[in-house]
């Protein structure tokens, strides 16, 4: 059988790769020729997030990728998770390499908290692609998908080496699709995000009439998937 494009996919906070595998099975199923979902786990045990009970109660435990350090405040590095002060970011590149052999890693998607994943991952090939240094992996990923997004991309090493002001100011320029419900309660959360992280010009945007979830009605699904797959064809056509 043939090696498919690989998408990495981050679950929610509260949430866990399993539940995310299951709410994404409606866009597995229409991508199933032509793409791999692989779904990744979190590092941090905490309690279930928004909607994720009382359907998902026997999927435990849940799981964040972000946690708070000694005075309480967000580590947004998604650092802490061992003893050597390894940021997250690295964390993932380390797990997708771990999966061996197949198909090209092509795209980051993350749901909710998980956008943070997939953006972070993104501005970190930017910024290493910026000064030639391929850090921890040699995967070089076209597009992202922020579903229901909300916060800022996570930091990876080479982000702190960067000044504040420079840190702060600099947005995602790989191409991404993003995916806001219209009755979500974090919509401002997800506008926001996609206002001040990502570049003019290298996104787009696709509303759905949802709450806060992946989109499950054929219709919705099937543009979600058309989006994707415009999205990939335009990036490698260049």
């Amino acid at each position: 059988m043939k090696n498919l494009p690989r998408i990495a996919c981050f679950h929610g906070g509260g949430s866990n790769a399993a539940i995310y595998e299951v709410q994404c099975a409606p866009l597995i199923a229409a991508l199933e020729n032509e793409y791999e979902l692989v779904f990744f786990n979190g590092p941090y045990i905490r309690s279930a997030g928004p909607g994720v009970l009382p359907a998902f109660a026997e999927y435990p435990p849940f799981r964040s990728w972000f946690t708070q350090g000694e005075g309480g405040a967000e580590l947004d590095d998604g650092s802490g998770y061992d003893s050597m002060s390894r940021d997250g970011v690295a964390r993932v590149w380390q797990l997708m390499e771990a999966q061996g052999p197949g198909g090209e890693w092509v795209g980051a998607m993350g749901f909710s908290q998980g956008s943070r994943m997939a953006g972070g991952l993104l501005l970190d090939q930017q910024r290493r692609d910026r000064v030639g240094d391929i850090g921890v992996t040699d995967v070089n990923l076209r597009f992202g998908v922020c579903c229901m997004g909300a916060g800022t991309p996570m930091q990876s090493e080479i982000g702190h080496s960067l000044d504040e002001q420079t840190r702060v100011a600099e947005r995602v320029g790989i191409r991404t699709l993003h995916v806001h419900g219209l009755k979500d309660i974090f919509l401002p959360l997800g506008r926001h995000q996609y206002e001040t992280c990502y570049e003019k010009g290298t996104t787009t945007l696709f509303s759905v009439n949802y709450h806060h979830a992946m989109p499950w009605h054929k219709q919705d699904v099937q543009q979600l998937a058309d989006h994707i797959r415009k999205i990939d064809k335009e990036t490698r056509l260049g």
